[in-house]
């Protein structure tokens, strides 16, 4: 029975908090094991499948609602689609753990997914590297020729533009003196800036760039190539029951052999899939401990 408002409550204030610390932590304890218990018992709640928006939201939806529903059927459990409009947005429900699993890009999954419990299962069997390009009737010759024109490239922690910032300096091009780079909200709106104008090539990847230039009927000429890295993985959530992840792991690394799976590929640009683990991005964490541009 709840005491009236009007008597007054003579529990001591360190018992008090002590008692709502304990109820806290137990009702944390329930939802924890509720969310473990759904999914090991096959419950019908969906695993939550994230993609980082590297194209707008709506794009992400047509090319990826095909995946979520080919894993769906290859695990026997509903998997649903999500993103975040923003890259940010995107790494906060990273850190919220709030995906079961995720497509997501290397440094991302080095820097954040990893330490919030997520584990790489399958990379692309192509590495990625940042593509410089520009259109076909540009006056750049090479990089060379950015020194004072302005370069868009997706957000500024996307793997690409951190791969590019490293490659304009290895070419003894300053970001931010010698070339203003101009960071947009996602692969897309980087490369509508060449063709409206606003900038004289962009930093983008292979993938998006051909998804583009299939939707836009515009191609682009390369100026230059990053250095690679291992390419953006799929890593499951380590609440998630190993069944389903050996699952979605052999589903994925199965699609280049059937039509299906190649329909799927053909869709969102890659070449094909292989099984990973967390070890393969040690690379990238050398980067991110070792970055050579201490101004950023």
């Amino acid at each position: 029975m709840q005491p009236s408002r009007h008597r007054k409550d003579h529990t001591p204030t360190r018992h008090r908090a002590g008692y709502r610390g304990r109820l806290r932590r137990r009702l944390l304890a329930g939802i924890l094991s509720v969310s473990a218990f759904a999914l090991s018992a096959d419950d019908a709640r969906p695993i939550l499948f994230g993609v980082f928006p590297y194209l707008p939201p709506a794009r992400l939806e047509q090319l990826y609602a095909p995946v979520a529903a080919d894993l769906s059927q290859a695990i026997g459990h509903p998997v649903q689609l999500r993103t975040r409009p923003t890259f940010a947005a995107f790494r906060e429900g990273l850190r919220e753990e709030v995906f079961d699993l995720i497509f997501i890009q290397p440094f991302a999954y080095a820097e954040t997914a990893a330490p919030h419990g997520y584990r790489s299962i399958s990379r692309p069997s192509r590495a990625l590297s940042a593509l410089f390009v520009t259109l076909q009737d540009s006056d750049l010759a090479d990089l060379g020729d950015l020194d004072g024109r302005i370069l868009a490239a997706p957000p500024e922690q996307a793997a690409v533009s951190l791969l590019g910032r490293q490659t304009l300096l290895d070419h003894h091009l300053e970001p931010g003196k010698q070339v203003r780079i101009d960071h947009q909200r996602s692969h897309a709106a980087c490369l509508r800036q060449i063709m409206i104008h606003k900038a004289a090539a962009c930093i983008t990847a292979a993938s998006p760039l051909f998804i583009f230039q299939d939707r836009s009927g515009v191609h682009f000429r390369q100026l230059a190539e990053s250095a690679s890295v291992p390419g953006s993985t799929y890593a499951v959530h380590q609440r998630v029951p190993e069944r389903i992840r050996k699952a979605l792991q052999k589903r994925i690394g199965l699609w280049s052999s059937d039509a299906v799976g190649r329909r799927l590929l053909d869709s969102i640009k890659m070449p094909g899939f292989i099984d990973s683990s967390d070890r393969d991005y040690d690379p990238v964490r050398k980067i991110l401990a070792h970055p050579r541009d201490t101004t950023r």
